[in-house]
Parts: C-alpha cells; sequence; structure tokens
C-alpha cells in the first residue's frame, strides 16, 4: 500500500448519470448528493440538474441562474434565480468539484453586463448571457431585493443600458 494514496472519489452513479439530460454534447463537470434528500446535484457544460431518489426533478441552463453561494459553517450551496424562483439549497458535506464548477459555468454564460442604482438605492442589473447549449444570446434584466422595474425611470434606465449592451454585442 502506497504511504501517500490518493483517496479516489466514487463515480457519479449510473442511474443519476442516465437522468441527467446530456444532449448537444453536454459533459457532466461535477456532482454532489445532497445530504438532505439524498438527491444528487449535477453541473453539466449546458446545465445544471438535480436528479432526485427517484430521477430527474429538474434541469435548467446555466444562463437562468442569477448566483451560488456557498456557506461553509452549514455546508449549504444556494443558487438563485433570474426568474426571482424559489432558490435551491443542498446541504454538501463530502468533498467535491461542484462549487467551481457553478462559479465557472455561471462567468462562462455571462457576455456583458451593467448595474446601476435606482433612486430608492436598490441594484438593477441588465446581463447579455449566452445560453450554453445553443449559443443564443439572451437579454436579461434582473431587479435587486426592492428594485422596481414597473417605476418608468428605473424601467427607461435599464432599456438604455440593455440597449448599450445590446449595439456592443452587434444585436
Amino acid at each position: 500500500m502506497a504511504l501517500f494514496e490518493r483517496r479516489r472519489r466514487p463515480a457519479l452513479p449510473a442511474d443519476v448519470r442516465a437522468a441527467v439530460p446530456l444532449g448537444g454534447g453536454a459533459k457532466v463537470l461535477a456532482w454532489a448528493r445532497d445530504e438532505q434528500s439524498g438527491g444528487h446535484v449535477v453541473a453539466t457544460t449546458h446545465h445544471l440538474a438535480f436528479v432526485g431518489t427517484d430521477g430527474l426533478v429538474w434541469s435548467r441552463p446555466w444562463h437562468e441562474a442569477e448566483s451560488g453561494t456557498w456557506q461553509g459553517e452549514t455546508s449549504t450551496l444556494t443558487v438563485t434565480w433570474v426568474d426571482r424562483g424559489q432558490p435551491a439549497r443542498w446541504r454538501v458535506t463530502e468533498p467535491s468539484l461542484l462549487q467551481q464548477a457553478l462559479r465557472e459555468r455561471l462567468q462562462a454564460s455571462v457576455v456583458l453586463a451593467d448595474e446601476f442604482r435606482t433612486a430608492g438605492r436598490r441594484s438593477v442589473r441588465v446581463v447579455i448571457r449566452q445560453d450554453l447549449a445553443t449559443g443564443a444570446l439572451v437579454e436579461q434584466t434582473v431587479p435587486g431585493k426592492g428594485a422596481d422595474l414597473t417605476d418608468p425611470d428605473v424601467a427607461r434606465e435599464a432599456a438604455q443600458r440593455l440597449a448599450r449592451l445590446r449595439a456592443e454585442v452587434g444585436l
């Protein structure tokens, strides 16, 4: 037995791999087991997926994810979505490259971004992102907490900034 034997992580279970949509040349980059549900969070080149004990629960393209945060004290990984839907949370206690893959894929999907503050000191981001599966460019206006996109001044500022980003990428 070697003195410094490298501990090999077990492979992604075959049933989980089979449940993850891997069309269009997508590959599994990283995965982790959620200690609370027993499901698996799987990062692919094109999507983030969650496979529960009964199969695929959801799969979302990277451009739909707004951010990911890691809470080391509680071993909790949280992903928030551009559509402000319910954040996804998992308890990940085993070593994994999932956090790194999450950060890299989110950054890879952003083509251009701009952020501004509203009169009420709320932030709004306008973003041109790429669908990593198709290469299509996607425009997003993402309000920060409490920002009101129905305010005419906020809507006008967001539209102007988004128009500038569109021009910069040739849309």
